[in-house]
């Protein structure tokens, strides 16, 4: 005989039940008994818990359809903060928004990322934003923390730009703030940023260009992160054979050809002296020779690796997050031209709209599902992330 959980059983409707008041936006008891197939007793006992809890609020009368005016409730966004970090290899940035992603304040700093240091620097940027945040009913809910590397069960395996494998931080950081923590790939975020925020596509890949070369798979809707978390590190596959060192051990990897960093290391060669890539992209456009050849050889290399993603997982969509493709203009064009094969099969190779804040916003995407206790799945219909995320309220 099956025992059934009644606590279970009333998590699982309040979870539904909240779903559908944040998808409808305005909503009624009645028409949430109505979709949700529960009882107008069981709806107005999870209506008042969540009014009590300051998840939802009352928000006056609507419309009649017959008989009473239904009283109408809608999701309080502003109960609680999300808070997400990205850790690249020369800085920290971080972004606070409320429970629907709108944005509150979005903060960068250069930073040299050392081993001994990072936990001071992370404890330091949080109190910053706690001291400075509005105050909410329910605080800062999650901080979500973006790795450039392989993230499994919450641990760095693997961080070839920095040197923080193995560093557990995570836990000292929940027991100083007592906040969930969740580490993720930075590419991983990235992906779920650009999913959730700028496009609705089932299938696609984000490949995220800087001091190295990371891709975010989303397959039927759902992030796809292989055995371990080691899916769509892309910078290490072999584009030439018995090609320059890599940090992984291999030789000849995608990103010692095409990244950010190892190309504007060889422009910096090239000059005598260090490069930004403003100045990168500014000689290219007065068509300086090196310049051109340094973009070229960004898009032969790239084209060659967006290749081989698009016939292993056919996607419908390929997003690149890069500077040379956000900021360079006819790249995306230039790489579409060199794809010769005729096995892909794509709709469209697309520049980030969303640039250096889509892992933020995929971070706080994770954070806001935690704490409202929604799955991915459901997560696809109710578009929780608000349209307006890019203003600072």
């Amino acid at each position: 005989m099956t025992i059934v959980d009644s606590h279970f059983i009333r998590e699982l409707n309040e979870s539904k039940v909240l779903e559908m008041i944040i998808k409808k936006r305005l909503i009624s008891r009645a028409e949430i008994s109505k979709v949700c197939g529960l009882n107008k007793a069981t709806v107005s006992s999870i209506v008042k818990s969540l009014v009590q809890k300051n998840l939802i609020e009352e928000v006056g009368i609507g419309d009649s359809k017959g008989g009473r005016r239904p009283v109408m409730f809608r999701f309080q966004e502003k109960a609680g903060l999300s808070l997400s970090i990205d850790i690249g290899y020369n800085y920290i940035s971080s972004m606070l928004t409320y429970l629907d992603g709108t944005k509150i304040d979005y903060r960068n700093t250069t930073v040299e990322i050392k081993r001994e240091s990072i936990l001071n620097e992370l404890i330091t940027i949080i109190n910053n934003y706690i001291k400075a945040s509005p105050k909410t009913y329910y605080g800062i809910i999650g901080i979500s923390i973006g790795i450039h590397g392989i993230i499994n069960d919450n641990e760095i395996i693997f961080s070839p730009n920095y040197n923080l494998s193995k560093l557990n931080f995570s836990e000292e950081l929940e027991k100083h703030f007592n906040i969930p923590i969740v580490l993720e790939n930075e590419a991983n975020l990235s992906a779920l940023g650009e999913k959730f925020c700028s496009t609705n596509t089932a299938n696609l890949i984000c490949i995220s260009i800087g001091s190295g070369i990371g891709s975010g798979i989303i397959i039927d809707n759902k992030l796809f992160k292989g055995r371990k978390g080691f899916s769509g590190e892309i910078g290490h596959t072999i584009l030439v054979p018995h090609g320059l060192e890599c940090p992984c051990g291999n030789y000849g990897c995608f990103e010692q050809y095409a990244s950010e960093k190892s190309l504007l290391m060889e422009y910096s060669k090239y000059k005598g002296r260090d490069v930004t890539f403003n100045e990168l992209k500014n000689a290219y456009n007065t068509k300086e020779n090196y310049a051109v050849r340094i973009v070229d050889k960004f898009i032969h290399f790239m084209a060659q690796g967006i290749n081989n993603l698009i016939n292993s997982f056919n996607p419908e969509l390929v997003i690149i997050n890069s500077k040379f493709t956000n900021e360079i203009d006819g790249t995306i064009e230039k790489i579409e031209e060199s794809l010769f094969s005729k096995m892909n099969n794509y709709s469209a190779i697309n520049s980030s709209k969303l640039g250096k804040e889509a892992p933020l916003l995929g971070g706080n995407y994770i954070n806001i599902l935690n704490f409202l206790n929604i799955n991915e799945y459901e997560a696809q219909n109710i578009n929780i992330m608000a349209p307006n995320h890019n203003e600072i309220h």
